[in-house]
Parts: structure tokens; sequence; C-alpha cells
């Protein structure tokens, strides 16, 4: 077998390199978002059963507009939960951001950016570049990983 077609039979992520550096997902502050969205709904659901005491609602339309609304809280709430999967790679010629593999040279120039939004507790971070804005927000020290594993510094 020739060099070419060991090449060609070799994962994407071999063919990137060494791996020089790996940030997972932050479990800890996953969590914490999601407790927090949870006090909040638990909040909000209490002061409406306060408001109005539970029962029988006046009408189907009611009780499915609430049930609608119970919907909506509960994905609101563990929306966080999607994050613990997260997974950022670095290569020597790549970056693999969850399964999908990026060449440095396609990203281009990559840049960091914390955005804080006025309608929201917390802020995100993303990593930007020449292609896409990625959201690292709950992935642990993307921006300390990746000037480890490319500038040999913090």
């Amino acid at each position: 077998m020739t060099q070419r077609e060991v090449t060609d039979q070799m994962p994407e992520k071999i063919s990137m390199g060494q791996k020089l550096a790996q940030a997972h997902a932050d479990k800890g502050k996953i969590l914490f978002h999601t407790a927090i969205r949870l006090t909040l709904a638990g909040i909000i659901v209490l002061a409406g059963i306060r408001g109005n005491p539970p029962g029988k609602p006046v009408s189907f339309a009611a009780g499915l507009l609430a049930a609608v609304i119970a919907l909506i809280a509960l994905i609101w709430v563990l929306f966080p939960l999607i994050h613990l999967r997260d997974c950022l790679e670095f290569y020597e010629t790549g970056i693999v951001i969850g399964k999908q593999s990026w060449t440095r040279e396609k990203l281009g120039e990559i840049s960091f950016m914390d955005v804080k939004n006025n309608y929201s507790l917390f802020g995100q971070t993303y990593m930007c570049t020449e292609v896409r804005r990625f959201n690292v927000t709950y992935i642990k020290e993307a921006k300390k990983n990746f000037n480890r594993a490319y500038f040999n510094g913090i």
C-alpha cells in the first residue's frame, strides 16, 4: 500500500495531525444555569398558583394554553442540558467542533467574543471565524485551550 492510499483511508481527525488540546463541556456551568432557570420558573409558577388556585380550567382552550405554556417553560428550563456533550478539539492543522472537522485555513483568523445581552442573566462566548460564529459558551476554558494549543500560552 502506498502512502497516499493509507492517507485516503485514515479518518479526518487523524489526517489533521496530532491533537494539541481539547476542551469539554463545563458541567458545573450547565447545571448552574439549569438550576437558575428552574428556580425562576418555580417562582413564576408559585406566583401563578397563588393568584389562581389550582382547579378545573374554565374551558378546554384555557387548559390547552396552560399546557402549552408549561411545555415551553420546561423546554426553556432544560435547554442548557443539550450542551453536556459539547467538545472542542484542537489539532495541528484543524479544529473539531462537536463532530464536525474544520481546517484552520478554511476557518481563517480566529478570535473570541464575549456578548452580554440586556435580556439575559448570563453572557455568551463565541469563537468567531471567517466561516461562522461558533457558540462556545458551555465549553470549559475554550479560549485558554485555543491559546495553549496554537500559541503555547494562556
